[in-house]
């Protein structure tokens, strides 16, 4: 178990660095989405989807990972958690290294969440102010200008253009 274990420390850390990259490139769009720079938002949005296929992929591995220790531990795979595993290797020499990366993991991931629901503040109040300001634009054009109608004598206001025929 000693080489599932080392393996699923690695696949962890692997996992952290990338949610470590997503949350540095999440501070750039927040910056890009307050200034609205369309262009520099959709490069940053270009790096974050180079880094998801890794993301999955490395999401697999720990899965596998997982299942293969659960196997051997004769549990089910869904009743083990990092938490539970981290208690499973006390007295194991990997114990201290593998709670540490499982809390960096934690802490990164939570960085993570917390960063995405910021921008989805943002980029949610960024849309909030675009319908605003088309339901303006929308009740303007709707509305008829003051000064413009016809007349009944076929002059219209404002208007030197005699419309009679």
């Amino acid at each position: 178990m000693a080489g599932l274990v080392s393996n699923l420390i690695q696949t962890l850390r692997g996992q952290t660095d990338l949610f470590n990259e997503v949350v540095a490139l999440s501070a750039h769009k927040k910056e890009h989405i307050i200034k609205n720079d369309v262009e520099k938002l959709r490069e940053v949005v270009k790096q974050e989807n180079i880094i998801v296929p890794k993301a999955l992929s490395l999401d697999k591995e720990r899965e596998k990972i997982m299942a293969n220790i659960a196997i051997v531990l004769n549990k089910k795979q869904e009743d083990l958690t990092l938490s539970l595993l981290s208690e499973l290797t006390q007295g194991q020499p990997e114990h201290a290294e593998f709670v540490a990366v499982v809390d960096d993991f934690k802490l990164a991931l939570e960085a993570m969440k917390t960063a995405n629901d910021h921008n989805k503040a943002l980029i949610e109040d960024a849309l909030d102010f675009v319908e605003f300001n088309m339901n303006i634009i929308h009740s303007s054009l709707d509305a008829a200008p003051a000064g413009y109608g016809s007349l009944e004598d076929g002059h219209e206001p404002g208007s030197f253009i005699d419309t009679r025929s």
